[in-house]
Formats: structure tokens, C-alpha cells, sequence
């Protein structure tokens, strides 16, 4: 008897779409502003999707790709650290394949001799541990691509002006030391420029009636960097021609040229002292120019490289030369008005149209059988908006929450015209696959984790923040949220807890989580607290995981309130920190997993609430079952048979 579905896929195409959320993209493809989408979900499944604990990005694409959950695959956070290691020992990156221990479905595929592309995946994907498979862009959120960050100039003839700027700058989009930065990764820099005549900034082969200033862009190694601003006068007066130079000279080629609410050409340079010089792109963005005052406005993408950012080797070149250079984040906040949500768009469909041509380059050199990619444009737009567009969430405005609603719906609109450029590569056999790590409801409050175990006398703070090990029986890491660990002596190099004492202390960190309520509403903040050896339930167990995971209840965010305390005012949506099947009438938690082509029932969506949802853990099998595939050797999803015709 034929097992239904099983081999009817020739071709896997996957597309992720981070933080794509089932509600918004049910209401926008009623309006009829989603073609693509409206297409696929009538021809193929649609259907919520259980987030692994933490609903956050390295976790749930591990477990999407390997069938196992965070106790097997390792990555319940964005890095790993070994308990018996330092606390200042370097740690591996979600993103290095050697965090990540379990097998992949891309390996599965790579083993039975077929062919497949990794393209800008965030979990365990580099070094690749393919034999013939490719990896493009690897990693996201810490990867060792990034150069510098995204800064917005603002340059300005007021005379304090030069060298002012905000710390998120020399940060840039690395890990933050609070748990709601390890998660969102930190705001694009802003930095203010001295704006005075060229003349006398030292510029050489300058129009005498030009304007210059000297912007000061920070690298993530150490550093900086000079990037040169030219404003020429045109002949009523007025600001005109806007260029950005390597030199204070404008006989040289300028790096970019700068047009009012465009994106400009890549311009390609050498980044850092001669000794450890990288080769990088950057592109600027003008925001604003005011003739008047007069004042600049402009936002430099991430410099990126443009070396070593493919496996094999020879392919990096290729897919730079071809497709044109990358970022890896986002250069702005969407909702700081017109000009920054125009910016952020660009952004984002320049990012998901270069996954397509890497995709179709490969496809026409070499080939591939299998393609994952992931595309992190709903996730940046879902952090600022959701708050203050759901009216059950604790910022909404009736006219705010509308604008912010057509900011999702352009976001979607973008994402919709990408998709049909994907689709384009899909054939009558190829199995689709469009899927989200997970989504976003709102944040009512928010509450800080290591202010509530200092509370209670479990952990020690120093003046600066940092954790005082040495007066701390437990402690916890900020990229690995939904976790605790017990200072232990013998286990930790720094720990103090006597072994007898290891329960005793885990049984006081429940209490201290369980006990712990919201002083305004006197609502639980934890809705799940579990020792190790009971996180079978879910999905926590081994020697990486802390020694209590939790997970916060509906409609708190993790992170340092803005009123001060344990909990209290947040500044924004956060999914992590919240059960993963947390839901408004507006907005989910939860992924969405929309599966179409051979063997896919069309128009089926489960029914949920009384047949129980599908889990993050059960794609990797359906996919391998479709595809003819054996499933990852760690898995432990199940097939998901009744979306099979």
C-alpha cells in the first residue's frame, strides 16, 4: 500500500519569512492586496505553527530544520556556553554549525546526493558540514560578516555639534547585555555631525560655497572610520548635489551619491587599518535636506563583505558579482516617520530580491534540489508596531494603530512580490514551503529576570549591572532568556552553591518565578517554571541547558522595565519571553506554515482547538516524507498526514 505523499516532491523550494504572523496575512489577503499569497493559500495548506520555547529566532529555525528541540539541537539562545566553562570564555554563535547538534534536513538531502542551497539561514549553517551542498550569507544577529554598523547622520551647522552621538552606535546590531536586546539586537546608531563650510573642514578641489562634515562610522572590531559629507550649493542658494567620500578631496570618486528619499548604488571600499583591512559595501540613504537651516539627514546600511561570504569559496565572488553585495540587518526604525518607513522598505526588498537572484544564479550554475532560505522583514516591523496597532495591546491609538497597520500592510505587499519571484523558480513538482519561526502579540508589561532573583536574594548585582558571582547562587545569560543556572562549586569555575544545596536552590528559583506578580494587576508574570530534569516537558535537557527554563505568561516582555523594578512599563512587542501560543483576535505568537504543491490537500487548515496545533518540530519530518527523504536522525516531530491528500 502506498504511504500517501511520500516522494511526490521533486524540488523543495523554502521560504522563511521571520515573524510572518497567520491573522495580519489572512486580513491583507481579504483585501486583495496580497495576490501571491491569496494563490498559494488556496491551492496549498495553511496552518498555525506551535514555537519551540523560547518563539524566538535561533531556536525555532534550529528546530524547524532539525525535527529536535532546544535540549538535542543546543540552541535555546542566540549563543552556547558550557557550565563548566569561564563566564569570559568565548562562546559559540547560534549561527556555527559546531553549537548546533542535530542533523539537519539540508544534511539529510546533501547525503542522498542531492543538491541544496542555505541561503542567509540564522542557525547552525556555518561552517558549512555539507559534502556538495552550498551556504550563502550565512548566519544573522552576531555573524562575522558585518563590519560596521547602520548609523543615521544628522548634520547640523549648530556649533556643539561634532563629535555627539548615542552609544546604540558603536553597538550597532550586536547582542545587548538585557534579554529584550539579545532579542530585537540593538537600534541602528544616531550620531550629529558638525555641518560648516568646506573651506574651512580642510577639503581640497571643493566648490568654495560647499557645505561639509566629517561623520564618524564605528566598526565592530574596534575602531572607526571617516566617512566625508559634500553639499554643494546650487546657483539659487539652495543645497544641491549631496556625495559621501572616502577623503576630504573632491577630485577623488565619491563613494556614494546621495538622492532626497533613495536608496544610492553600493559603493565598495577597504575597512580598518591596513593590517586587518576588510573588503565591505555600504549604501546611504538621504532622509531629509533643509535648505534653510540648512541641516543634512542621511542613514549608511551595514557594511557588509564582500569576501568569504559563500561555501565554496569560488561561489562568494560569484553571488557578489551576479547578484550584488548584502546586509544582514536593517538600517533604521520604520515608524519614526514617512521618510525612515520608505527607507526600511527599500531595504527590505532589496534584501528578499537578492535571496531570489542568489536563488536563480544557483539554480542556473549547478543546480539545486532543495533551497532554505530565511528573510527577516516581518520581525523588524512587528517589534515597533504591534504594540501600538493591536487595540488589545497597551499602546493603541485608533490614528497611530492605522498608520502602523498600512506600515505591516506595505511590509506584506513587499513580501508578496518577492514571493511571486521565488514561486517563479517552482515547478509542477516542486514542494513550496512559506514558514515562520514564529510571530508577535503584544507586550503589556514588561519584567526584568535578574532584578526579581535579586529580589529575592538569589543573585547579586554589581554597580554597572553586571552579575557579582561571588554573592550570586544563581545567575542568568542574556541571550538565552528562558533560562536559569545554579552558581554551582565543582561545576562552574566561579560557582559557591555547595552541591547538597543544588535543589534546594532550584526548588527557591520556581518559587521566586512562580511567586513573582505584576504590582498593577496582580497577574502572574511566569505562566511555566520547570527543573532541568522535569524540562522534558518542554523540550529543555542536557548539559548546555540551564538548570530551571520558564516561560513568561501572556503579555509580558523580558527585559529591563522603563519606570525601573522587577516589572513595569515596556517600550515595545517582544516574542520571546511569552508563551509561544499567546494570541489577540488581531495578532499570534505563533508561526505560520503554509505548505503547497504534490501531495498537499488544498484550501486545509487544521482545525487547532480541537485537533491540537502543528509543532515546529514536525517540519523537518513532513518535509523529508515529501521529498522521499529518511527524517534528521534527532527528530522527533511526527508527519503531519492530514495535510496530505
Amino acid at each position: 500500500m502506498a504511504i500517501p505523499g511520500y516522494g511526490r516532491a521533486k524540488k523543495v523550494l523554502h521560504i522563511g519569512l521571520d515573524g510572518m504572523n497567520l491573522p495580519l496575512l489572512q486580513r491583507f489577503a481579504a483585501e486583495g492586496c496580497l495576490p501571491t499569497f491569496s494563490e498559494l493559500m488556496e491551492r496549498g495548506s495553511t496552518n498555525r505553527l506551535l514555537c519551540a520555547i523560547p518563539a524566538w529566532t535561533p531556536t525555532n529555525w534550529a528546530t524547524m530544520m532539525t525535527g529536535a528541540p532546544a535540549g538535542t539541537h543546543g540552541l535555546a539562545g542566540w549563543s552556547v556556553r558550557a557550565k563548566t566553562a569561564p563566564w569570559g570564555a568565548p562562546r559559540l554563535d547560534s549561527w556555527q554549525s559546531e553549537a548546533m547538534t542535530a542533523e539537519t534536513i539540508w544534511e539529510v538531502a546533501d547525503q542522498a546526493g542531492q543538491r541544496v542551497l542555505a541561503t542567509f539561514y540564522p542557525s547552525g549553517v556555518w561552517p558549512s558540514r555539507m559534502q556538495r551542498g552550498y551556504v550563502v550569507a550565512p548566519g544573522f544577529h552576531d555573524s562575522a560578516l558585518p563590519i560596521a554598523p547602520p548609523v543615521q547622520f544628522y548634520c547640523t551647522p549648530r556649533p556643539d555639534a561634532e563629535g555627539t552621538g548615542s552609544d546604540a552606535a558603536s553597538m550597532g546590531g550586536r547582542s545587548g547585555a538585557t534579554t529584550d536586546l539579545a532579542e530585537e539586537g540593538a537600534p541602528p546608531g544616531s550620531s550629529t555631525a558638525l555641518l560648516a563650510p568646506a573651506v574651512e573642514q580642510g577639503w581640497r578641489n571643493a566648490p568654495t560655497d560647499a557645505l561639509a562634515a566629517r561623520c564618524t562610522l564605528p566598526l565592530h572590531d574596534g575602531g572607526e572610520e571617516a566617512l566625508y559629507l559634500l553639499v554643494e550649493r546650487r546657483d539659487d542658494g539652495r543645497l544641491g548635489r549631496t556625495a559621501i567620500y572616502r577623503t576630504p578631496d573632491a577630485s577623488q570618486s565619491a563613494l556614494a551619491e546621495l538622492t532626497l528619499g533613495e536608496w544610492s548604488a553600493f559603493g565598495l571600499a577597504d575597512w580598518g587599518s591596513d593590517a586587518t583591512a576588510r573588503a565591505g559595501s555600504i549604501r546611504m540613504h538621504l532622509l531629509a535636506l533643509d535648505h534653510e537651516r540648512p541641516t543634512v539627514r542621511f542613514v549608511t546600511s551595514q557594511v557588509y563583505s564582500t569576501q568569504g561570504i559563500a561555501a565554496p569559496a569560488a561561489l562568494s565572488e560569484q553571488v557578489i558579482e551576479q547578484c550584488g553585495p548584502f546586509f544582514d540587518t536593517f538600517s533604521i526604525n520604520p515608524v519614526d516617520g514617512e521618510a525612515e518607513l520608505r527607507a526600511f522598505l527599500g531595504d527590505i526588498r532589496y534584501q528578499g530580491e537578492w535571496e531570489v537572484k542568489v536563488a536563480r544564479y544557483v539554480a542556473e550554475h549547478g543546480g539545486w534540489d532543495h533551497h532554505y532560505c530565511h528573510w527577516h522583514l516581518f520581525d523588524h516591523i512587528n517589534h515597533p508596531t504591534v504594540n501600538p496597532a493591536d487595540p488589545d495591546g497597551p499602546d493603541y491609538d485608533p490614528e497611530q494603530g492605522a498608520w502602523m497597520i498600512e506600515a505591516q500592510r506595505q511590509t506584506y505587499i513587499i513580501g508578496d512580490a518577492v514571493l511571486k519571484q521565488f514561486l517563479e523558480l517552482a515547478d509542477d513538482d516542486t514542494l513550496v514551503c512559506v514558514i515562520s519561526d514564529h510571530a508577535m502579540a503584544p507586550a503589556h508589561r514588561w519584567a526584568h529576570l535578574n532584578a526579581r532573583l535579586e529580589e529575592v536574594g538569589l543573585l547579586a548585582l554589581k554597580g554597572d549591572g553586571t552579575i557579582d558571582f561571588a554573592q550570586s547562587q544563581v545567575y542568568t545569560q542574556a541571550d538565552r532568556g528562558s533560562e536559569v543556572f545554579v552558581n554551582l562549586r565543582g561545576r562552574e569555575p566561579m560557582g559557591i552553591v555547595p552541591p547538597g544545596d543544588y535543589e534546594r536552590v532550584q526548588e527557591a528559583i520556581i518559587d521566586a518565578l512562580h511567586d513573582w506578580r505584576d504590582p498593577l494587576t496582580d497577574k502572574r508574570a511566569v505562566a511555566l517554571a520547570l527543573k532541568l530534569e522535569d524540562g522534558q516537558l518542554i523540550g529543555f535537557w542536557g548539559d548546555i541547558c540551564g538548570d530551571v527554563a520558564f516561560t513568561f505568561n501572556r503579555g509580558f516582555g523580558w527585559g529591563p522595565p522603563l519606570d525601573g523594578g522587577s516589572i513595569g512599563q515596556g517600550r515595545g512587542a517582544l516574542h520571546g519571553s511569552q508563551v509561544p501560543h499567546a494570541e489577540t483576535p488581531h495578532f499570534t505568537n505563533m508561526g505560520c506554515w503554509i505548505l503547497a504543491g504534490p501531495g498537499i490537500k488544498a484550501g486545509y487548515e487544521r482545525d487547532w482547538q480541537r485537533l491540537g496545533l502543528m509543532r515546529m518540530t514536525d517540519v523537518a519530518p513532513t518535509l523529508a516524507h515529501l521529498a522521499g527523504l529518511r527524517p534528521p536522525a534527532q527528530n522527533i516531530g511526527a508527519i503531519c498526514h492530514d495535510l496530505l491528500e
